[in-house]
């Protein structure tokens, strides 16, 4: 979890991690913690418009895949329609793949 931009490890330091952990090291500089929540700051291509998105621990991906997917609200979605609607709102390491499951 980042705590402020001093925490980084060098990457020798991370190199036996796991591919997560890897990807988020990567991901260093759009992440913010808020209120005890890991986020990923999100900003379109242009700069118009940021978000943050938090960061669903492995715990809640499948609850959250299924209201997106099923939920009166969700509609029960294709594919590319419950990935977009689901990377409007969350992030988390391989959330295409788990999306595509």
């Amino acid at each position: 979890m980042k705590l402020n931009s001093a925490d980084r490890l060098s990457w020798q330091e991370i190199a036996a991690e796991s591919l997560a952990t890897k990807r988020y090291w990567a991901l260093w500089d759009p992440l913010h913690l808020k209120d005890g929540v890991q986020y990923r700051k999100w900003v379109n291509d242009n700069g118009s418009s940021c978000r943050l998105q938090p960061i669903l621990p492995k715990s809640r991906i499948q609850e959250v895949l299924r209201e997106t997917h099923d939920s009166a609200t969700g509609g029960h979605f294709g594919f590319m329609k419950t990935l977009s609607k689901t990377r409007k709102r969350f992030y988390w390491d391989r959330l295409r793949a788990d999306v595509k499951k």
